[in-house]
């Protein structure tokens, strides 16, 4: 494990960030400025680099105090070899390395080409690019990977934690690669893949630095300022969030639908907080962090959103406006009693990320209520969101354990 030679925001740390313009890249960056590092971040073209540039200009409390740089590099398509070389020999010397470029969708016409090779291969072509020209300076690279890396749906194990594996026989290459393959299997093995890739190439050489990974679950919070949303007419968010949204714009308005797969969340700042802090304490290298706030459901979204509404009611026939914290917001109860929580649901064990990253996770009620005050600035569900009747979940919907 090297020693990690520098002070966290010390100016001449530099970073590099790869898929800057992404929901956790974003959180990230912001965290990053706040702590005082240089950062060079990567975008797929020049118009997505100016626009984080731009959307930092506009927000002159995350950087001005601390006078860091921010510069962006143009990579296109980072399946290519070598597709970081230039972005990395031109920003020399680089101390750290965040990486979260990766395909984040379920439905791929050409799984291989369009989901496995883009994370994997952009894995390891970015960790042979740094070993190749920036080992002299670098210090850690901290990979972001998901709790789909970790969970074993449907024969789940008791209690989650950093030990944890999906296996080969539930998720393999030829289950992935199969464009019929059901719901998120492509998306979760190229995350399992391009995880075990990265400590598979860490275990090659003896490097004179290391890596961590942050496995993270469902992550809700509020959007990125760079986000382009027109009235919820062109709505892109992240996939975690994109269940808050269509709340907000009625769509839940028959049935509230079914929460699985997943049950579990943590709010994007503790993701952010959880890169850096993997990346500049030297007890992390070398380790996996299950980054997981706690249990959520869509009928308890349901309820916050719901709930907020309400006290906002409240306070205007108080004659007063006063912005609600996600922790004084009551949920709903005629949303949650429609709760579909499974009663013996598996467990999870986050005490690594708490104990080694310092952790204090985010309640539920602070990460919805912050997501839909940031939905609403965009412009996506005006008013009261339209629970009709606040009906149960859909009974027609199959829910897998």
């Amino acid at each position: 494990m090297p020693m990690l030679g520098g002070i966290p925001g010390h100016p001449k740390s530099k970073v590099l960030l790869t898929g800057g313009t992404g929901f956790i890249a974003s959180h990230i960056l912001d965290h990053l400025l706040e702590c005082g590092f240089d950062v060079v971040v990567t975008a797929r073209s020049q118009a997505k680099g100016e626009r984080i540039l731009a959307s930092i200009a506009n927000a002159p409390n995350v950087v001005n105090s601390v006078g860091c740089k921010v510069t962006y590099a143009v990579v296109e398509n980072i399946v290519q070899d070598g597709a970081f070389d230039e972005v990395i020999k031109t920003n020399l010397p680089l101390h750290y390395c965040i990486h979260t470029a990766s395909p984040c969708q379920f439905s791929f016409s050409d799984p291989v080409n369009d989901c496995l090779l883009p994370a994997i291969n952009g894995t390891v072509s970015l960790l042979s690019s740094l070993r190749e020209y920036a080992s002299s300076s670098l210090l850690r690279a901290v990979l972001t990977s998901s709790s789909a890396a970790i969970l074993n749906p449907p024969n789940h194990r008791p209690v989650y934690d950093e030990s944890s594996w999906p296996e080969d026989e539930t998720l393999n290459w030829d289950l992935a690669k199969d464009p019929n393959a059901p719901g998120d299997t492509t998306y979760r093995a190229s995350k399992k893949f391009a995880e075990q890739a990265a400590w598979e190439f860490m275990e090659e050489d003896e490097l004179s630095w290391d890596l961590a990974t942050i496995n993270n679950t469902y992550t809700f919070g509020p959007l990125p300022r760079s986000l382009e949303v027109k009235n919820g007419g062109d709505l892109r968010v992240n996939t975690s969030n994109e269940r808050i949204a269509v709340c907000l714009m009625g769509k839940w308005s028959q049935k509230i639908p079914r929460t699985a797969p997943v049950f579990t969340y943590v709010d994007v700042r503790d993701v952010a907080v959880a890169h850096v802090r993997a990346m500049t304490r030297p007890e992390a290298g070398g380790k996996r962090f299950y980054v997981v706030g706690g249990f959520f459901s869509n009928a308890k979204i349901a309820g916050v959103a719901h709930g907020l509404c309400r006290a906002k009611q409240h306070q205007r026939q108080q004659g007063r406006e006063v912005e609600n914290k996600g922790e004084e917001v009551e949920m709903c109860q005629d949303c949650v009693k429609f709760d579909d929580f499974p009663e013996n649901h598996w467990k999870f064990d986050n005490t690594r990320s708490k104990e080694v990253l310092g952790l204090e996770y985010r309640s539920l009620e602070e990460s919805v209520v912050d997501a839909i005050r940031s939905l609403r600035e965009m412009g996506v569900g005006k008013g009261t969101p339209q629970i009709a009747g606040h009906h149960g979940p859909d009974e027609e919907t199959s829910m897998p354990n």
